[in-house]
C-alpha cells in the first residue's frame, strides 16, 4: 500500500512541477507587461499634466518678472506720483501700489518654487523700507519731490536694486526649468 502511495505522489508531482513552472512563469512575464503598461500609463498622464501646467508656470515667471519691474522705485515714482502730493501721501501711495500688485499676483506662489517666492516677498519688503527709509529723512512739510529725491539718492548708494536682483534670480530659475 506504501508503494502506490509514494507511485500516487510522484504521478502528482510529474503533473504539479511543470505546471507550477508554467504558472510562475506566465505570472512573472504577465506581472512585467502590466507592470511596463501601468507606467506608461503613469507617464502619459504626467506628460499630459506637464502639457496643462507648464504654460501657466511660464506665465507665472512672466507676472512675477513684470511685478518686479513695475516694483522697481522709479517705475513705481513715475507710476504713482502726481503734481503737488505731499510726501506722507506719496508714501501712503506707493506703498499702498506695491501692497496691490503683490496681491494681484499672489496666486503665482504656486507654480514657482519656494526660494523665487521668497525673493519676490523680501524685495516688496525692502522696497517698502527704501521708501520709509526716505521718508524717515524728510521734515513734515515735505513733498512727494522731496521724498522721491530721497528714494533716488538711497538707490544710487545701494550696490544694486533689490529688485534687479530678483529679476535675476527669477531668469535664472526659469532657464534652469525650461532649457
Amino acid at each position: 500500500m506504501e508503494v502506490n502511495y509514494l507511485a500516487y505522489i510522484l504521478e502528482l508531482l510529474k503533473y504539479l512541477i511543470p505546471a507550477l513552472i508554467v504558472f510562475l512563469v506566465v505570472y512573472f512575464l504577465l506581472k512585467n507587461f502590466f507592470d511596463d503598461e501601468y507606467n506608461k500609463r503613469e507617464q502619459a498622464i504626467r506628460m499630459e499634466k506637464s502639457k496643462a501646467i507648464t504654460p501657466v508656470k511660464l506665465q507665472a515667471y512672466e507676472r512675477l518678472t513684470i511685478l518686479m519691474e513695475r516694483m522697481t522705485p522709479n517705475s513705481l515714482i513715475f507710476r504713482v506720483s502726481q503734481p503737488g502730493i505731499s510726501a506722507s501721501q506719496l508714501k501712503i501711495d506707493l506703498i499702498n501700489d506695491i501692497n496691490e500688485e503683490f496681491n494681484h499676483n499672489v496666486s503665482q506662489q504656486i507654480y514657482v518654487s519656494h526660494q523665487a517666492w521668497q525673493m519676490v516677498r523680501i524685495v516688496k519688503e525692502e522696497t517698502i523700507n527704501i521708501i520709509n527709509s526716505a521718508y524717515s529723512g524728510l521734515g513734515p512739510n515735505a513733498v512727494g519731490l522731496d521724498l522721491s529725491k530721497g528714494i533716488f539718492e538711497l538707490m544710487i548708494q545701494m550696490e544694486s536694486v533689490p529688485t534687479h536682483k530678483a529679476i535675476d534670480f527669477l531668469r535664472k530659475e526659469f532657464q534652469l526649468i525650461f532649457d
